[in-house]
């Protein structure tokens, strides 16, 4: 008998992040489940570092050992998201939350690192060059604030001024990292029932700014580079709150509240009386046939291909659509041929289908989306007349 734990397990994530979510469905409760079993699996993380230290005798506690315990906490907890009925868009999110359980992890061993090597000088000599350093991180810390009230201000912005930002303010608290303490640290020290709580404090604020980040500019698609944006711009905006003292701790609230505020009062653009959304890829309604097929379907709801814009109902634009339709042709192997008859598929589509190697077929059905199917097919019986009838566009 084999375990094939780890081919299992790769297959299973694959399926997930393939999974067809062409919309994320935000007007779903089901959907904010996910920033929810987040929240609690960072809470869960803080909560067993604590722990770890405070069962054990002193000289028993193993930073290694807290780290393994709380490493395997957090990834057990996010490792399939909660789910309630059939909601669009879970995994999509699910997959830009769920990094935020190893960000964090990341940030206790950064932080345990600094305390590693402690200098033993001359007490005023240390003293002096500790206040210093201390005064500069601070200084830094400042900035990085700004850095994530910036991104919460404008949350869906394509600009990366807070993400550099953070990423300069980053590079210097490394070169010059706040003074060391010896036997200190999340993961080795075994602090009171204030720090601990502190300590929950601080990671459930970062769980909430980081997850209301991800919400108000989530990934447009279930795709590595669109997550990878989403997961670094909510990641930089919130990782001040695992370095700020405690007297920031209660700017965590107000960026949060910034971010719901903006998102939920963005102006909505009105739609043209007479637009149609363009054609779209629908895999259920119209499955591929043959090699390299494509059917765009039009009257659908998503766009699948991107947010190609809307389609007046005019003669002229519909030309033009037409061009376009006859461009894919051509690079698809096939040529422009008499369409069938109007009113092929009746449910006030106009769908297209290509198949590599094979002639184009055009389905149209009259007046529900406002294009005329007559004018379709005149249109490209015309074309296929000048271009000889076989001879392609």
């Amino acid at each position: 008998m084999r375990l094939e734990t780890l081919r299992t397990f790769t297959e299973q994530l694959h399926d997930e992040a393939m999974e067809d979510e062409r919309a994320i469905d935000f007007d779903s409760i089901g959907l904010y489940l996910a920033g929810l079993q987040v929240c609690f699996a960072i809470v869960c993380c803080s909560s067993a570092s604590v722990l770890c230290c405070w069962l054990m005798p002193p000289a028993a506690i193993s930073a290694v050992r807290t780290l393994a315990i709380t490493t395997v906490i957090g990834f057990m907890l996010v490792r399939k998201p909660l789910r309630v009925g059939k909601t669009r868009g879970v995994m999509t999110v699910f997959n830009a939350l769920r990094p935020a359980i190893a960000i964090y992890v990341l940030a206790l061993v950064l932080e345990q690192l600094v305390h590693t090597c402690v200098h033993l000088g001359d007490g005023a000599d240390a003293e002096e060059h500790g206040a210093l350093r201390r005064g500069v991180y601070h200084v830094i810390l400042v900035f990085l604030i700004i850095s994530g009230f910036l991104r919460a201000k404008n949350p869906r912005s394509e600009s990366d001024h807070p993400f550099l930002l953070t990423m300069f303010c980053l590079l210097a608290i490394a070169v010059l990292p706040p003074p060391a303490a010896a036997r200190t640290g999340p993961l080795c020290q075994p602090t009171s029932l204030l720090g601990a709580g502190e300590r929950i404090l601080r990671a459930l604020l970062f769980a909430a700014v980081y997850v209301v980040l991800v919400y108000s500019a989530a990934p447009n698609r279930n795709i590595s580079n669109e997550l990878f944006i989403c997961v670094a711009r909510a990641a930089a905006s919130s990782l001040w709150v695992l370095g700020a003292s405690s007297w920031a701790l209660p700017l965590a609230p107000v960026q949060v509240g910034v971010a719901l505020w903006t998102r939920l009062h963005e102006p909505n653009v009105p739609l043209p009386a007479d637009a149609t959304p363009l054609p779209y890829y629908n895999s259920e309604q119209a499955p591929l046939t043959g090699r390299g097929a494509m059917t765009p379907e039009l009257g659908g709801s998503d766009v699948e291909l991107g947010d190609l814009g809307l389609l007046p109902g005019d003669s002229e634009s519909l030309k033009l659509a037409l061009a376009g339709v006859r461009s894919i042709g051509v690079a698809g192997g096939g040529g422009a041929h008499s369409p069938t008859s109007a009113g092929a598929s009746g449910n006030g589509q106009l769908s297209f289908h290509f198949a590599h190697g094979q002639v184009p077929t055009v389905r149209t059905s009259a007046a529900a989306s406002g294009l005329n199917g007559a004018a379709v097919a005149a249109v490209l019986a015309r074309e296929s007349a000048c271009n000889g009838g076989a001879g392609g566009v």
